[in-house]
């Protein structure tokens, strides 16, 4: 799979020259992960175009003779520097690496055999031989890159999997879910709230099942206002009161879980059942899966 003109693998993969074949794969199945189609439905267009960025980057980067061509091109400049300074303090040993050269070079076209006594191979066996290691090199690479992808492909699977049954968690548990709200109070001048006052505040926020007896101590006043199951009473915490009358502070015991929202500071519940997740919005639920492994 070509590179694009003008893209940088390293970039792409998040990579830095130098990197070992282990952290291309490690970086490839990450980017996988991130703009795998399944995982951005509101962005799929950008996120094709990200998955196959990556997979062109990969290829390019295992591949070490185009890397090779691509860090030496990189660094042409610097390296054409690095040589003029050396050129003469090495221009002997340069010279002699030349003539092994030729000499190797004239062998080969002399048919004589090479150092080891193996026979030299003619120009259609090189070139046979060439093409083989090229097909075999990118049968290798493709069965790596294959092996990440079902790896990717699985995970998504399985977290997309996980997503369905705390959604239907999620939803049973709002479904049988009782909000229930503590409700304290200071009379003042003889004003109180009686139970009728209480539930006609408090109804502006959803259904009521039941408001408790007042419970008091001198002249502090509590009581439990709690919602049918499964309503969405989010801001009844925040509700003050009708003036004159003493201003109303309250907290949840029990917080409603469809949205979002949570008390700033929950009395903590005394049930104990469930897990973290059924206590969270939809939103914050797949933010957790999705983007949590």
């Amino acid at each position: 799979m070509p590179l694009k003109p003008g893209a940088n693998p390293y970039k792409i993969l998040d990579l830095e020259k130098g990197c070992t074949e282990k952290e291309i794969q490690k970086a490839y199945r990450a980017q996988c992960l991130k703009w795998h189609p399944d995982k951005n439905l509101n962005n799929k267009e950008e996120a094709e175009k990200r998955f196959i960025e990556a997979k062109e980057a990969f290829d390019f980067l295992y591949d070490k003779e185009k890397r090779a061509e691509y860090d030496k091109g990189e660094e042409r400049v610097r390296v054409a520097q690095e040589n003029y300074n050396k050129r003469m303090a090495q221009a002997d040993g340069q010279r002699k690496r030349l003539i092994e050269e030729l000499e190797k070079r004239e062998n080969e076209v002399n048919g004589k055999r090479p150092a080891d006594g193996s026979a030299p191979m003619t120009s259609a066996q090189q070139a046979k031989k060439k093409k083989t290691e090229q097909r075999n090199f990118k049968e290798e690479i493709e069965a790596i890159r294959r092996q990440l992808e079902k790896e990717v492909n699985e995970e998504v699977q399985q977290k997309n999997a996980l997503m369905k049954t705390e959604r239907e968690k999620h939803q049973k548990n709002r479904e049988k879910t009782m909000p229930q709200l503590l409700v304290k109070w200071k009379t003042s001048e003889g004003l109180d709230y009686s139970e009728d006052d209480i539930r006609s505040i408090f109804s502006n926020f959803g259904p009521i099942s039941n408001i408790s007896s007042a419970i008091s101590k001198k002249d502090r006043r509590k009581r439990i206002v709690e919602f049918e199951a499964g309503t969405n009473a989010w801001g009844a915490e925040l509700e003050t009161g009708n003036s004159p009358m003493p201003e109303l502070t309250a907290e949840w015991i029990q917080p409603p879980v469809d949205t979002i929202k949570k008390a700033e500071n929950p009395v903590k519940s005394n049930t104990g059942n469930g897990s973290n997740l059924e206590h969270m919005s939809l939103e914050d639920l797949e933010a957790q899966i999705m983007g949590g492994f």
